[in-house]
Formats: structure tokens, C-alpha cells, sequence
């Protein structure tokens, strides 16, 4: 598969070429029509895997999810704490157990509808259904009842629990009540996510598929344009598969007066390579992302003063790969050691990905939040993960058959890391690594069906706290692609939700991020992101850098509409 990649990657880059070349050439071929409306064209690093709430976990889904919707807070676009959206006030309990939101009466559906707390039970409700497969079920479980009522639902013999076991109220149109099992310092950030945002179930009724007197799900053509009905800054007005998606402003959207982007376009590339070319030639005004075959390059430029346009920044992100816990021979834990000891993660930064990269030996990047204290990890040791191999019965990799690493995107810095790391793993233990390249779509599927050794991840935190990493690695949590279960870990985890301490409860965090990065390895922290964006300030406003990485296209505008032929 490596040999495959080598010889393939002069024609993926000649055919990407000419997309890009079709692509910028359909804009002005067809008319211009993007050029006339003055639209703003976005690029972001893959394709829309869904527009559904519910399945949103890629960061590209996320970034449109939030510019089509809205919860019951927002992120501040300067700092991303949480502030009213949906609801313009709340009241927390003494105990710190109950809240009470308040919702907007001006709130409307982009077909007008007033949004009530109706519609936010009936999107919440609909994640606690097992048959959504919703990936972030685990955040509700801090909802008193939900828990409980998702796993009685999941039996296939249990006893359905009444949805008024969970912890749910609404008393009236505009109220809605939240009982928590425990308080949560960060539920008000959970509800700006787009798990939490309400769906128009009247506009939805018609998608529902149905399984006797109830239904089993809601087929996605819901969520596809003239159905997909959105309470936030925009409506969806056009999604071209391949090609682009439509924005345009949500008339009816509480805080209109926000939204001064009169036409926005989302596209992407099948490599950053032709995305770039799109940009430099001013069919694309803003990048989502710095090419990373050029990072290194445009940072100099930079920093000689030649580019105004590269932002760049250290962000709340980990490169890392995860094992699969439950396949032979990697159910072993001595062996994800070893292969953990035995790479060169500065040489991976250093020589490899060369992006200004802090190598780590934990999962949760370290000093991002405040209070909590990481553990140390694990540092290069080969001797020592050659021992642990002869423990395990692989000495110096024999009788071990070949891994399967899976990764995706072949034309990218993923594969050239994958190539650098089976090369480590070959030299200081013997140990030999089929390398497998698949599209996102294909890529994602195997991941959560379990069909690999050791594949790529990437996570950027949705909330700040260790546990929008450490949640990953939950016994049942949808999001454990590495099948890793532990009962000492998960009792850490239980416990540190139902401290009141902040102090103690990071304390049991840290812990239990130690078990997973000093003994029992179902990730490899390899090191933490560096991201950033490309665009012209001096042309493109209302764009924030911050560590998140959360782009609010709500506040997106033209500073200076372009003039000519060109978006510059």
C-alpha cells in the first residue's frame, strides 16, 4: 500500500489540479455567479459528512451545524464562553444541580415557526433513542434519568423506561427545566454544541420511518435543502454534493442584525494541495486550514514580513493513534507500550510533519486548562519496549503477524507521519505495519466497525475540561473506537463527575488519564496540534483566532467588497 501511494501521488496531484481548474473555471464560465453576488467562499479541509445535530463529531460538520442553528447559549465570538442564544437568561439551583432556561419569545425557525422548549426535548429525546446512533449520547448522561433511560432502551429485552424519568421539564413554552445528576462545571459550554441544538419536529414528521406504532428513526433527506428547517444565523439554500453547500441569512434569526454575509459558500478539495491553488488564485477567500506541505514555508514568509495572511497558532488539539483493545495481538497491553516507547515523536515534528508541533506523551494538551495538572506519560525507551515485547512473546517482533494501520487521505502529512512510524516500529522492535488509505467516508465506517490494528485520530476538545478527551475512552461511550474498557478507569471517571470539589475532581481526571498514557495505552499520544487559517484581514472580517479552532461564520462580512474580476 505504500509502494501504491508513492507511484499514485504525482497523478492525485495532476487530478486534483485539474478539479481546481474546472472548479475555478465554473465559476466564471457559468456567468460569474459567485463573483456578482459577492459570496464568500469558504474552504474547509474535508467534505460535510452529515448536516444531522445528532451525528455531528467531524470539525467541518460542526463549524456549518453552528452557523445553521442554535442552542440554548452561544460562544462568545471573542473568548467562547458561553452566553445567552436561544435563552436569554438562567437560574442555577443552590446545589448547583437544576437549571432554568428561559427561552427567547423572538426566537423563530428559518420558516418562521417560534422555537419552544418542545422542540429542544424533542431533539434531546431523540439522541437518548439507541436507533439515532448519535456519537455524543454521552454528554445527556449528565442528565439526570438519561442514563437509565438510553440503556433500558438499548436492551433488547429491558423494559423501556417513561421519557418523564428523565430529567426534562417544560412547564411552559419558553421554559425549560434541566435536572443533573451532579453539578457540571461546564453544562452551560454543552449547550452551544450542536447535540444540544432543538429540532423542528412538525417540519421533520414527514421523514420519520417508522417500525409498528412508533418510529425508529428520521431519514436524513431531512436534512437536505428545501427540508432542512434551522433555527440559527442562516437557512441552507443549496447543497451540491462534491461541490459546495449554500448559506444564505435566516430572516427570521432573533439577532439578525449579526449576520452581514449576504451569501456564504462552504467547498473543499480532495487535497489541500489544489485547495491552495484555489485560494492563491482567488476563488476560495478564506481557508480553514494551512496547507501542510507549505506550512513550514508560508510561516517564514511570515516572519519575514512577506504574508499578512497565515494565522497560526498552538490549539486545543491532539495527534494521536488509537489501538484496537480488542483484537489480538493488541488486546496485550504490554505491546501498545512498547510501541509507544519506541517512537521519536520530536523527530516526527522535527523532521517529518515540521509545523511547529509540541510532541506529547499525554492526551488532554497540557497547561490549556486551568487547574488540572497532567501526568507524565511515557518518554522514548527503546530497550525498554523491546523487553516489554519479550514479555508479551514477540521478541524483537517474531511470531507477530503484520498490523494493519489504517489512516486516510493519501496525499497528506498523515500518510508521511504513518510511513515515519511504521519505520520506527520495523527498526527498534521488529514489528512490521501494513500501511491502508481509504476516503473519510470509508475511513470513519472502519473505525467504529473495529476493522484495524492502529488507525489515525485526531481530537479537538469541544468543551474546556479533560474530559472532552478522557469521555473517549468510556466503556460504551460511541466515540471508544478503541474498544478499551477498564473498570479502575471507569470508576475514576464516575467518581470525578459526582465531586462538588473542582480541586478533587481534577485530581481524579488526572489519574485517570494516567492509567491510560503510563499503563495501559489505547492511544499513542504522538503530539498537539498547531492550526490555524488563511485569509486577508484587511478584506475578510468577523473571523477570531482562538484555541478551539471554532470558527463562528455568523459573524463572517466583507471589510472591502473585491473589485474586478477576481475575489482580491
Amino acid at each position: 500500500m505504500v509502494l501504491f501511494w508513492v507511484s499514485m501521488r504525482r497523478v492525485l496531484i495532476i487530478f486534483s489540479g485539474l478539479l481546481m481548474l474546472i472548479f475555478v473555471g465554473g465559476f466564471w464560465i457559468s456567468g460569474g455567479d459567485a463573483v456578482r453576488s459577492r459570496a464568500i467562499i469558504f474552504c474547509q479541509a474535508g467534505q460535510i459528512h452529515t448536516l444531522d445535530p445528532a451525528g455531528m463529531t467531524w470539525m467541518q460538520d460542526i463549524r456549518a451545524g453552528l452557523a445553521l442553528w442554535q442552542g440554548l447559549t452561544q460562544y462568545n465570538p471573542t473568548t467562547l464562553r458561553p452566553i445567552p442564544g436561544v435563552a436569554k437568561n438562567w437560574t442555577l439551583s443552590a446545589n448547583g444541580r437544576t437549571y432554568t432556561f428561559h427561552l427567547r419569545r423572538r426566537a423563530r425557525w428559518s420558516n418562521g415557526d417560534p422555537v419552544t422548549s418542545a422542540n429542544f426535548v424533542f431533539a434531546w429525546k431523540r439522541m437518548l433513542q439507541p436507533a439515532t446512533g448519535a456519537g455524543y449520547v454521552e454528554m445527556f448522561f449528565h442528565i439526570a434519568g438519561a442514563r437509565a433511560y438510553f440503556d433500558a432502551l438499548a436492551k433488547t429485552r429491558g423494559r423501556p423506561r417513561p421519557f418523564s424519568s428523565v430529567g426534562i421539564k417544560t412547564p411552559d413554552l419558553h421554559t425549560l427545566i434541566v435536572h443533573l445528576n451532579a453539578p457540571c462545571p461546564y453544562f452551560l459550554d454543552l449547550m452551544a454544541f450542536p447535540p444540544f441544538f432543538p429540532l423542528n419536529q412538525q417540519s421533520m414528521a414527514r421523514f420519520a420511518v417508522r417500525n409498528g406504532a412508533s418510529f425508529s428513526y428520521y431519514n436524513l433527506r431531512f436534512t437536505r435543502p428545501p427540508y432542512l428547517v434551522t433555527d440559527g444565523p442562516y437557512r441552507l439554500t443549496a447543497w451540491k454534493f462534491h461541490q459546495y453547500l449554500e448559506f444564505k441569512p435566516n430572516r427570521y434569526f432573533w439577532a439578525r442584525s449579526t449576520v452581514h454575509c449576504r451569501e456564504l459558500r462552504i467547498v473543499s478539495f480532495s487535497d489541500s494541495l489544489s485547495a491552495f491553488r484555489a485560494y492563491q488564485s482567488g476563488a476560495v477567500d478564506v481557508l480553514s486550514f494551512v496547507p501542510p506541505e507549505f506550512t513550514a514555508a508560508l510561516l517564514r514568509q511570515q516572519q519575514a514580513g512577506l504574508r499578512h495572511d497565515v494565522h497560526y497558532r498552538p490549539v486545543f488539539g491532539t495527534y494521536y493513534y488509537i489501538v484496537n483493545c480488542a483484537r489480538a495481538p493488541l488486546d496485550n497491553p504490554l505491546i501498545r507500550r512498547a510501541l509507544d516507547l519506541a517512537i521519536n515523536k520530536k523527530q516526527i515534528v522535527d523532521d517529518v510533519t515540521r509545523l511547529h508541533e509540541k510532541p506529547l506523551t499525554v492526551l488532554v494538551p497540557p497547561g490549556t486548562i486551568p487547574g488540572y495538572h497532567s501526568p507524565h506519560g511515557l518518554a522514548m525507551n527503546v530497550p525498554e519496549a523491546r523487553r516489554l515485547m519479550r514479555r508479551a512473546g514477540y521478541p524483537d517482533g517474531r511470531g507477530l503477524r503484520p498490523l494493519k494501520f489504517l489512516t486516510n487521505d493519501t496525499d497528506s502529512m498523515n500518510m508521511l507521519v504513518a510511513q515515519a512510524i511504521a519505520q520506527m516500529w520495523q527498526r527498534n522492535l521488529g514489528v512490521r505495519i501494513r500501511i491502508a488509505t481509504e476516503e473519510s467516508k470509508a475511513f470513519n465506517q472502519d473505525c467504529v466497525q473495529g476493522n484495524f490494528d492502529i488507525a489515525r485520530a485526531g481530537w479537538y476538545g469541544d468543551y474546556m475540561d479533560p474530559t472532552t478527551w478522557l469521555d473517549l475512552f468510556v466503556s460504551g461511550n460511541p466515540n471508544n473506537h478503541s474498544r478499551f474498557t477498564n473498570r479502575q478507569y471507569d470508576q475514576l471517571m464516575e467518581r470525578a463527575e459526582s465531586k462538588a470539589d473542582p480541586a478533587r475532581r481534577l485530581a481524579l481526571l488526572t489519574d485517570a488519564e494516567r492509567l491510560l498514557v503510563d499503563r495501559y495505552m489505547p492511544a499513542l499520544p504522538l503530539f498537539q496540534y498547531t492550526d490555524g487559517l488563511m485569509y486577508h484581514a484587511r478584506e475578510i472580517g468577523g473571523i477570531r483566532s482562538n484555541v478551539r479552532m471554532i470558527t463562528l461564520l455568523q459573524y463572517i462580512h466583507w471589510k472591502h467588497r473585491p473589485h474586478g474580476d477576481t475575489y482580491r
